[in-house]
């Protein structure tokens, strides 16, 4: 922010040269136009033009186009719907008091700029792979958002997985329903069964898990869930001996560091509801023109994160 300097000065010769003072005055910045509206909350064109040249930007680096009519709707379309997306969890981490702050985003782009040498080393940088200061502070607010409400929908869900066992659920069948664990190589589809896990194996997992394989009795498992690299585990020991620990588990995702692209089913079901209901209220409005028109009227499909920034970000390791 600029700040005037020699006010007396300034006056003085204003009172002489009314005219040639008063065409320096800086020009009032008008606010950005409204393309869409979810509930009370505002989606702006500058913030869909942020979002647009992010997605534009990887979609290049990755060999594609922003070019072309069908290509151009297709790409609106999803950024106008990822902006719905985030302001729908923007809301929901201020109901719970969890909003990431402006302050608080600073700090990570500050933080950024010192791992790149400086702020001007930082611009720089991202500005080499078509980014800006502007596109890393919308993504950093985004998945601090996103991070801190999965995180609390996590909690609840692994607060249900642990209700059903109590009242006599299968762990096995419990796991293969529940688990996020899953995927080709994931242990959902298996019941969850890691196996048989050894003092030197169990060393290289989250020290939360190690610690509650080794102190969960043959044939029990964790009655509170176990916060770990991965989020929220419940594990149960059905065997130990010599060569090691018998383990199964069910995990509730909620990385540490957080992966919007690792975004769990049930998470992704949670958003839609609310998008859902916020369409039969009708609460959600678009303006925004070659975008794919309103959601509520015309369905996207999974809800997108925002585009990554050109920035170093690490991936959850396995919690096991």
């Amino acid at each position: 922010m600029f700040h005037r300097r020699g006010g007396v000065a300034i006056v003085a010769m204003c009172a002489v040269v009314l005219a040639a003072c008063s065409s320096t005055k800086p020009p009032v910045s008008k606010p950005s136009p409204v393309i869409a509206r979810v509930g009370p909350e505002a989606i702006t064109l500058a913030q869909f033009n942020v979002r647009y040249q992010s997605v534009c930007v990887s979609i290049e680096q990755g060999g594609g186009s922003c070019a072309g009519g069908a290509q151009v709707t297709s790409v609106r379309s999803s950024v106008l719907r990822s902006l719905i997306v985030d302001t729908v969890i923007r809301e929901e981490a201020a109901k719970l008091g969890l909003e990431a702050t402006s302050k608080e985003v600073a700090a990570e782009v500050a933080t950024d700029a010192q791992q790149a040498g400086g702020m001007s080393a930082l611009q720089t940088d991202l500005a080499g792979a078509g980014g800006s200061i502007a596109q890393l502070e919308d993504e950093i607010s985004s998945n601090l958002n996103e991070q801190r409400v999965e995180d609390v929908f996590a909690q609840q869900r692994a607060g249900l997985v642990e209700s059903l066992l109590a009242k006599g659920a299968n762990f096995s069948a419990t796991a293969k329903t529940y688990s996020d664990d899953s995927g080709s190589t994931g242990t959902a589809a298996k019941g969850g069964a890691l196996g048989v896990l050894t003092a030197a194996v169990l060393k290289a997992y989250d020290k939360a898990f190690a610690a509650a394989v080794e102190s969960t009795p043959v044939g029990a498992y964790t009655k509170t869930p176990v916060h770990d690299a991965g989020g929220y585990d419940i594990v149960m020991v059905y065997s130990k001996t010599a060569q090691g620990w018998g383990v199964r588990h069910i995990l509730i995702y909620a990385g540490n560091p957080y992966n919007v692209m690792d975004r769990p089913n049930w998470f992704v079901e949670a958003l839609f509801t609310q998008v859902d209901t916020l369409c039969k209220a009708n609460a959600i409005e678009v303006t925004l023109t070659n975008a794919g028109g309103n959601p509520c009227t015309s369905p996207a499909p999974t809800p997108p994160p925002a585009s990554p920034s050109p920035r170093a970000s690490a991936t959850a390791a396995p919690a096991g």
